[in-house]
């Protein structure tokens, strides 16, 4: 080791590593499943700029699919593959069940792809390798070196009819190199941030080595493939007239390059140098830049991030500026010399300036089993994946944080693991290392599935392409492709209950209670004899909330609805954890219920925690008997709203109550009762027919719960297997939205054919002169994202003569002129059957139809 390198990797080790283990500097997170089963190897998750919130995924056999509203549609957007229906559209190297890392690697769409007045409009690129044609294709990089496959880099158009195909004939190939080896291909494509000086914009490419070992066999510059190998070879990463291992930086619209198929932005580091140097050149020193990413979104510093494939010991994410050379292969990660097997005795062929100039990793960590450095590197994977700086608006926590993912992180990579990085201060260029982000419902490393890659959508959510095995077309243990999407969303849910129970209690009322009517608190002014309020309040915690759910946050709304004009000044207002159970019965003050009602039946009052009950049940204290220390408090002013609770020991009492839910006899509110102040509020209660009612915002270390349609869809279908609406899929005469709205198998009829009333049912009674009409249909109340309207009409010719008669929208009780009533489904609760009614008058005739409609 060179012994100046020596010292300066010591200190760096101090500064790039200081957590070891790593700090939980992320937030928690979750991964859920978007496509399952239907992609074998995903090799890139990219959207267009168009503003259709599409996700376009590269499957490594040569198709990319889209994923449109949760389900990827059935037809590929393109179909490159070598078994395209199309014999002229087989352009992807044939692939097999073994590993590879060459096939469809990488779709880049042009910034200007949805801009009908820029030259990129319904462009998009793609990084593909192909099979080697002698004398069409570019020659290998000498005599005797091997010609693998070829790297294309080419450019392809959307269909001017349907913006979800493309056109396989429209390709025009910009730039192709010959691979000496089938390995450390690269592949990423990436639109830079900048703008040119014509307003052109720059498109980055991946390239590996070109395979084999330490960038030291045939095909690599000084290299062969004797044994031993020999020792002072350039390799192809540090020879700037080739383009392995580099980053290059390309004008796709341009014509300087060589050949004209694209142009060189002069602003390229290397432009003029001559000797050969190929100015395409951005950075150089790469072993296998597999992804890269710009922080580019609103917010971001525009800075390229690298996760660049290491060798035998360790992996690196570097931070890629013009020019820069990464020190590949006479530097992997900080060490010189670099291996564990078949390392150059005398690698420092770069003169002395240049070798001070190699860039260090912003992070680095070591295989399993190879013990780096002093202090030791942690052991965490086996080759970097690469990743996102987030900035996305779903996870306010995750704000340019740095997440990337390694391959996997044991010996047969079954394992992969997502990590995190966060600079220490803006624009320090030093990142802290989070080695497992937190994730709910996984492990971390992530069991049994390989990160392939990572990406995001228009809105800068990222996503995560996994695989269960390692061969391209192998499929998983069920028959199925085995590769998957998922989306990383907050692993905090925050749910918001409604009380289970809330009352009112009075003082000068023994007697008294408010279980159905407005709820109190404080002490009322001189005209009531500073008489005292109290509310309770309770939840079903264990009711509506995961069992063992980790409590992070609680806080309790209330709305005030009335503030006396004898107490206009705020007044603090706190929560007590009741330590008896209490009961709300039927009392009601009625408006504006301040003195309460005489209490009925099981109602708490100031002296009863269950009024009329045998034997008789008092508080232990009357008033309530609750903890000694406020659990919140909160300034409760004299303007009507939303006034708030949270704290600490209110995520700890909802923490107690999931644990014990027999101690769960929820909070008392008390304002300010001190001698002759007044300080009452009247507030909205659960039964309050208008306002809002109280509720208890609690924040859980969790997965969100599926939506009806999610929990419809997965029951009977593979996760995003796409689903049309008007399908009938079991030849019941029900398309499959009907299926939904009714609560059916969309896969066994539900009737005979012929017979599709299931769901509508239309039967009459005659009343001399007249018939009663009676319709039923069934409603499904957790299906929140549909509306069904019951519509009748006098005259099937007129389209336009349809009226909606009884309607329920979002999950909500139906009405209308026509309903009568609805009861549950016999045996298939929640589902429900509504029942509506019309008097057909004389020798009339009516006619009903039900419409449904979904919003996406």
């Amino acid at each position: 080791m060179h012994p100046s390198k020596l010292v300066r990797y010591v200190a760096l080790a101090a500064v790039l590593f200081p957590l070891a283990p790593a700090r939980a500097v992320f937030p928690q997170l979750a991964l859920k499943p978007v496509v399952l089963k239907q992609i074998h190897s995903p090799t890139t998750i990219a959207f267009a700029p168009d503003g259709s919130g599409r996700l376009f995924v590269c499957d490594q056999p040569g198709k990319i699919y889209i994923i449109q509203g949760g389900m990827m549609l059935p037809t590929p957007f393109l179909d490159i593959s070598s078994t395209a229906t199309n014999v002229a559209d087989r352009k992807v190297i044939s692939l097999g069940t073994g590993y590879s890392e060459r096939g469809l690697l990488c779709v880049a769409f042009h910034p200007g792809y949805a801009n009908s007045a820029s030259p990129g409009y319904r462009k998009f690129y793609l990084n593909y390798i192909k099979t080697y044609v002698a004398g069409v294709d570019p020659a290998p990089n000498g005599p005797g070196t091997p010609a693998n496959a070829v790297s294309v880099i080419g450019e392809f158009q959307v269909s001017a009819g349907d913006p979800n195909v493309a056109v396989p004939s429209s390709e025009r190939r910009m730039l192709l190199y010959t691979q000496p080896q089938s390995n450390h291909n690269g592949g990423q494509l990436e639109f830079g941030p900048e703008v040119g000086p014509s307003g052109e914009r720059y498109l980055y490419i991946g390239v590996g080595d070109g395979g084999s070992q330490m960038d030291n066999d045939l095909g690599h510059t000084g290299g062969n493939n004797t044994n031993p190998r020999p020792t002072n070879g350039l390799g192809n990463a540090q020879d700037k007239t080739r383009l392995f291992g580099k980053i290059l930086r390309i004008d796709p619209l341009g014509t300087n390059g060589p050949g004209g198929q694209y142009g060189i932005p002069v602003s390229n580091p290397l432009v003029g140098v001559g000797g050969g140097v190929r100015e395409e050149i951005y950075s150089y020193g790469m072993r296998n830049p597999w992804k890269f990413s710009f922080d580019k979104r609103p917010g971001g510093t525009n800075r390229l991030f690298c996760g660049d494939v290491g060798g035998d010991r360790t992996e690196e994410v570097d931070l890629i500026v013009s020019g820069g050379n990464y020190g590949w292969r006479y530097k992997e990660g900080l060490e010189f010399p670099l291996f564990s097997s078949g390392a150059p005795t005398n690698p420092m062929m770069l003169p002395p300036a240049e070798v001070a100039a190699l860039i260090d990793p912003i992070a680095v960590y070591a295989h399993p089993g190879q013990t780096v450095g002093s202090p030791a590197l942690p052991q965490l994977g086996l080759s970097v994946t690469g990743g996102f700086i987030y900035r996305g608006s779903a996870i306010p926590a995750l704000q340019g944080k740095y997440v990337f993912g390694d391959y996997g992180t044991t010996g047969g990579a079954s394992d992969g693991r997502m990590m995190g990085l966060e600079e220490t201060s803006a624009g320090s260029g030093v990142f802290t290392l989070t080695q497992a982000i937190p994730f709910v419902n996984s492990t971390n490393p992530i069991v049994g599935q390989r990160i392939l890659c990572l990406g995001e959508d228009e809105s800068g959510e990222i996503y995560v392409g996994l695989k269960t095995n390692s061969g391209v077309l192998t499929l998983g243990s069920d028959g199925n492709p085995a590769g998957g999407i998922y989306k990383i969303i907050s692993g905090v849910v925050t749910a918001a209950l409604t009380p289970s129970k809330d009352n009112t209690i009075y003082s000068e009322n023994t007697g008294n209670s408010n279980g159905q009517g407005f709820l109190y608190a404080g002490q009322t002014g001189s005209n009531a004899n500073y008489s005292k309020r109290r509310s309770l309040l309770a939840f079903d915690v264990t009711g509506q909330l995961p069992a063992a759910a980790s409590i992070q946050g609680a806080q309790l709304n209330l709305q005030v609805n009335l503030v006396s004009s004898a107490n206009p000044s705020p007044t603090n207002m706190s929560l007590f954890r009741l330590t008896e159970d209490w009961g709300e019965g039927a009392s009601d003050g009625s408006e504006p219920g301040g003195q309460g009602a005489p209490a009925e039946t099981n109602d708490a009052t100031w002296s009863d925690r269950f009024f009329n009950s045998n034997p008789a049940r008092l508080w232990a204290n009357a008033g309530g008997t609750y903890g000694p220390t406020a659990s919140a408090t909160t300034s409760v002013g004299f303007t009507l709203g939303t006034y708030s609770w949270s704290s600490a020991q209110l995520a700890a009492d909802v923490q107690g109550w999931v644990n014990a839910p027999a101690n769960n006899f929820g909070w008392i509110l008390i304002g300010n009762e001190a001698f002759h102040v007044p300080s009452a509020r009247r507030f909205d209660s659960g039964e309050t027919p208008f306002g809002a009612p109280p509720t208890l915002q609690v924040s859980y270390i969790g997965t969100p719960e599926l939506s009806r349609r999610e929990t419809w869809l997965q029951q009977y279908f593979f996760v995003g297997k796409f689903v049309d609406d008007l399908a009938d899929l079991d030849g019941d005469e029900l398309v499959n939205l009907f299926e939904y709205a009714f609560g059916y198998s969309p896969n066994t009829a539900t009737t005979a054919p012929g017979v599709p009333d299931a769901g509508l049912k239309v039967s009459t009674a005659y009343a001399d002169p007249d018939t009663v009409v009676t319709i039923t249909f069934r409603r499904d109340p957790r299906a929140t994202d549909l509306t069904y309207t019951l519509e009748a009409s006098d005259d099937l010719t007129n389209p336009n003569g349809w009226t909606g008669v009884v309607q329920s929208a979002a999950g909500g009780n139906p009405f209308g002129d026509d309903y009568v009533f609805e009861a549950d489904a016999a045996g298939e609760a929640p589902i429900k059957v509504v029942t509506a009614q019309e008097l057909l008058p004389g020798a009339g005739k009516r006619f009903f139809r039900l419409r449904v409609q979904r919003q996406p």
